[in-house]
């Protein structure tokens, strides 16, 4: 694509930064951290040059002097010039100024060219406007306050406004600004840092950067909001499913000795959120089982089924055998086990065994 040139009219400057008559040569819209060009979409074009010098400044929105514009691009260079003006004949020399500003407001910046042609010396300077607000996001970023272990997220903080891509970058710490993550690019997945047990608990925070830098950002016409979102990461509660649990303590649990459903009881880890629930399997150790009478109850084990934690035993058949028919039996089960987050779960029931 080409570029459109503008023809710097050479108009020697005198005037001071401070007086308001200042000719104001464009004025240009740029976000900040993005890096622009001045002019923009143009290039400065000087004819019949056999030498030159550009200085560049940045100005704030009463002509004082920010600092000094480095980035300036010529073509040809300097030495090109030299060498392609040795017969006496001067060349056509392009400029191009680029910067980049931080913080919104408004700006100027002001060009001073020094050149030599070929009818002798002299110098022109330019000044441009810059308008410098924040960058728009391109969707609404909506991360929740709470997240519970195991679930997924994506987000996004890709902005409108930002050109380069691999500009991007983030970072995931936790309070204590330990990295759990980081890459390059707008995209974030939070699958990896809600997987990991050790984050439980933790206040973490993803901080979006462009060129390494956190930015402000506005969505939708709302308050600016810095490049930062924080979440906290829980822990599922332990559910069980089973014929033992009473709605009320003094409920009086009865169990047929032939009903084969009532000898098992499934755990699970579950959370209720937005879009769902969370079920996670309990992973256990130090698993203990123990009943009342010892000798009624046998083959207590423990198993998966999916994402549930089965128990299960079986009563001993000999105790059943001396057994009357139609008597009851008094039982009392203690189970305790240690899950992978460290949780130790101690139930006990109570209840009557009917034949």
């Amino acid at each position: 694509m080409k570029k459109h040139i503008y023809i710097l009219i050479m108009i020697f400057s005198s005037i001071s930064y401070g007086q308001s008559a200042t000719n104001i040569s464009d004025t240009i819209s740029v976000v900040t951290l993005e890096r622009f060009s001045v002019p923009q979409d143009k290039q400065i074009v000087l004819t019949n040059i056999k030498a030159s010098e550009i200085e560049a400044e940045l100005l704030d929105n009463e002509f004082n002097k920010i600092r000094t514009i480095d980035d300036i691009v010529q073509n040809p260079s300097k030495a090109e010039v030299k060498r392609k003006s040795k017969g006496g004949r001067g060349v056509m020399v392009q400029y191009a100024v680029y910067a980049t500003i931080e913080h919104p407001g408004e700006y100027y910046v002001k060009i001073n060219i020094n050149y030599r042609d070929e009818k002798g010396r002299g110098s022109a300077s330019a000044f441009y406007k810059i308008e410098v607000s924040y960058p728009t996001v391109n969707n609404q970023i909506s991360l929740r306050e709470n997240y519970f272990y195991s679930e997924r997220e994506t987000m996004s903080f890709a902005t409108a406004d930002f050109s380069d891509l691999n500009g991007y970058s983030y970072k995931v710490v936790d309070e204590d600004n330990n990295s759990l993550a980081e890459g390059i690019g707008p995209i974030v997945n939070l699958d990896n840092v809600m997987g990991v047990i050790k984050n439980i608990g933790k206040k973490i925070t993803v901080i979006g950067r462009y060129h390494d830098k956190p930015f402000f950002y506005k969505y939708n016409g709302f308050d600016y909001q810095k490049s930062e979102w924080s979440f906290t990461l829980n822990k599922p509660n332990i559910e069980e499913f089973d014929d033992w649990k009473k709605s009320n303590p003094a409920d009086v649990i009865s169990i047929s000795a032939w009903n084969k459903n009532a000898m098992r009881f499934l755990y699970t880890y579950t959370g209720s959120t937005e879009n769902g629930f969370v079920v996670v399997y309990p992973e256990i150790k130090k698993f203990k089982f123990v009943g009342e009478p010892a000798d009624m109850f046998m083959q207590a084990k423990h198993s998966r089924a999916g994402n549930f934690l089965y128990i299960t035993f079986q009563l001993n058949d000999e105790f059943l055998a001396d057994m009357e028919d139609c008597t009851e039996q008094e039982v009392n089960i203690k189970i305790e086990f240690t899950t992978q987050f460290g949780e130790k779960i101690e139930k006990e029931y109570d209840g009557i065994i009917l034949k």
